[in-house]
């Protein structure tokens, strides 16, 4: 039965004891899409950070894809003061088999920025999260790990803009992180985030706009010198065409290749993306386009040495207008891309989204929608269109079902790199989704209320090994 799992302790120490950290990790995450934990793990993690203040609240949605109920232990952390560590406290939680619940982190710490850490006596749990609050709302990926770096490709500190930056050092021992950021006119390393200390269980908030002034399109680039964190970074957009907010997990690692399953450019919206290359040396990358049927010229750039560039989909002559397309951005050394969209003035709010890519392509995946009946992430929260890229030479023959209940929701086939999407007649609603193909796929959900396509979309769970 799907419901809500948030219960005080009373015994922390008692409980904690019965759930060991993971002696393995999942393969690490790209970007959006972080790797189910393996369902024969003794035990999993999945760790949620916020950064969003008073300006959103975040519910965290727990997706067991397994067959049997696993049980786990909640650990809630607070913003710290000025002074002392913050707070922390420990709950049970309990996900049936084949079934979603609901945390709310903000519980037993009042709301501000929070961070959450699970670890399950299992594998085949993910957990997901969906902030929201008068300027817009976003879903993202908890990461199913910690690790030595993040990377951020896209965020603006310009006008009314506010980027946030949320580390949590899950750990037993203080993290030594340091911190660049990327922008058009060069790199910027602030002093006070060289060496930046996040102790042992704590989570660091930081405003980067004290340090990042008036900065159009800004890429994040955080790495520890010691110990290892989680990152993700939390944007409010508020200009002439409206509003929005956006909660991103950083990419733990560069990739050549990243992938969105489904772009849109609607009537008066603008869509671009943000390449960044950290690298000390110059990086060409190809940009391709896939539609269900036709072709599109690929486009070529340049990105110059520590610095982004910005492609704009929708301003560039040639390109799909109001038709669902597929991107793929392939670089001639490592990268990191995300992509934003701005919906016409006078859209439905939010109007404003971003979103990073995806380099892991996968057979099967697990899609949660942006919340359960009983909670879902904001009012009237659906998913609007599930769409299946692939990337491969061969046709892949996609099925498509719905959890709890294993409902078929669609069969079909999808042509090499091709993309097929299914509208709201076939995925309207809050289900979870399993796709699995006869060729790795990549995935992306978009979900409503929202002023276009791309505004609140994400990826999903993929299953990798």
């Amino acid at each position: 039965m799907t419901g809500v799992a948030v219960a005080v302790v009373a015994g922390v120490g008692v409980v904690s004891a019965a759930y060991p950290a993971p002696s393995a990790a999942p393969a690490p995450a790209a970007a959006d899409a972080v790797p189910v934990p393996p369902a024969r793990a003794a035990a999993s993690s999945a760790f949620c950070v916020g950064g969003t203040g008073t300006a959103a609240a975040t519910t965290i949605y727990l997706t067991n894809t397994t067959t049997r109920p696993v049980a786990g232990v909640m650990t809630s952390i607070g913003q710290p003061a000025t002074t002392g560590p913050a707070a922390s406290v420990q709950d049970p939680v309990e996900v049936p088999a084949r079934d979603t619940v609901a945390v709310d982190p903000s519980t037993p710490l009042g709301q501000a920025s929070n961070a959450s850490s699970f670890v399950f006596s299992g594998g085949g749990v993910v957990a997901s999260q969906v902030v929201g609050g008068p300027g817009g709302w976003s879903t993202a990926p908890c990461a199913s790990q910690a690790g030595p770096q993040w990377s951020f490709a896209g965020g603006s500190t310009v006008g009314g803009n506010t980027l946030t930056l949320a580390l949590l050092d899950p750990s037993a021992t203080e993290a030594v992180v340091d911190i660049s950021f990327l922008t058009a006119a060069g790199l910027v390393t602030p002093q006070a985030y060289q060496g930046l200390v996040v102790p042992a269980g704590q989570l660091a908030v930081e405003n980067v706009g004290q340090f990042v002034q008036s900065a159009p399109d800004i890429a994040t680039v955080v790495t520890a010198e010691s110990g290892t964190l989680v990152g993700a970074e939390f944007q409010q957009v508020s200009n002439a065409a409206g509003s929005g907010v956006s909660l991103r997990l950083g990419a733990p690692a560069l990739a050549t290749t990243w992938r969105f399953a489904q772009t849109s450019t609607g009537a008066g919206s603008a869509v671009d993306f943000t390449l960044a290359n950290p690298g000390s040396s110059p990086v060409t990358a190809t940009i391709s386009f896939s539609l269900s049927s036709g072709s599109v010229v690929p486009r070529k750039v340049s990105i110059p040495a520590v610095s982004i560039l910005d492609f704009s989909a929708s301003k560039t002559a040639g390109l799909p207008q109001q038709v669902p397309y597929s991107v793929t951005v392939e670089s001639s050394a490592p990268i990191v891309v995300g992509r934003s969209v701005q919906a016409a003035s006078g859209a439905l709010a939010p109007q404003w989204g971003s979103s990073s890519g995806t380099a892991i392509a996968a057979r099967d995946w697990v899609v949660p929608g942006p919340g359960i009946a009983t909670q879902p992430g904001t009012a009237g929260a659906t998913v609007e269109s599930l769409a299946v890229a692939n990337p491969s030479g061969s046709t892949a023959t996609v099925k498509v079902t719905s959890q709890p209940g294993d409902h078929s929701v669609a069969m079909f086939t999808v042509a090499p790199d091709g993309v097929a999407v299914l509208g709201p007649s076939s995925v309207g609603g809050l289900s979870v989704f399993s796709i699995a193909s006869s060729q790795p796929v990549v995935i992306e959900e978009d979900s409503q209320p929202s002023g276009a396509p791309g505004v609140v979309s994400s990826t999903g769970f993929p299953f990798v090994g």
